[in-house]
């Protein structure tokens, strides 16, 4: 062999070395629950009472969610499902439990604050709608003030979480119970949990 040929040899083998540790012990490392605010750049601490979590599963591997389950159970929402989003429905400890199709179970608690109650500040508000009938909408045309794209309809006294002001009159939402967000009229949202 060539002392060019040996050394690029020699290099792959070397290479190849500083990996495999790097890689077993990616592979070796146990999975862990991730909690964090939706919209909220990350934070994944100092929750409130109807603000919209994440649950997420780090080195999972190959392996997927099947069930999550909030203790008290989430506002709109059974207390176990296989949707990884909801919002706790009280201030107080709250208990986010994970199953893995492999039966490994993860679980976190955390003390839920009292809910945020400023509309358009950095959290999400609790409200109830107040309108007969609601329609949540995909896209909003600011140059033509109107609303765009119908997603769904949200009935009276149907619980939803108001994030931002996006135009005078309109505000993104969030439907708890179906896990769709959208813009609609503020007016028909009354911030509060009851």
């Amino acid at each position: 062999m060539r002392p060019t040929a040996i050394r690029a040899v020699v290099g792959a083998l070397i290479a190849g070395a500083a990996v495999s540790p790097a890689v077993a012990s990616a592979q070796s490392q146990s999975p862990s629950l991730r909690i964090h605010a939706i919209f909220a750049g990350g934070r994944a601490s100092s929750f409130h009472a109807g603000e919209v979590l994440f649950a997420d599963v780090s080195n999972a591997g190959a392996r997927k969610v099947t069930q999550v389950c909030f203790t008290p159970a989430p506002i709109a929402r059974p207390a176990c499902g296989t949707v990884t989003t909801a919002a706790p429905s009280q201030a107080g400890p709250t208990t986010v439990s994970v199953t893995l199709d492999d039966g490994t179970k993860l679980s976190r608690t955390f003390t839920a604050h009292a809910p945020a109650t400023k509309v358009g500040g950095p959290r999400a508000v609790p409200a109830r709608i107040t309108c007969r009938d609601m329609t949540l909408f995909g896209n909003y045309d600011q140059r033509r003030h109107r609303s765009r794209d119908p997603r769904a309809t949200i009935h009276r006294g149907e619980p939803v979480a108001l994030y931002n002001r996006i135009a005078p009159g309109k505000i993104f939402m969030w439907d708890y119970a179906t896990n769709r967000g959208g813009f609609a009229s503020e007016r028909c949202a009354q911030p509060g949990l009851a």
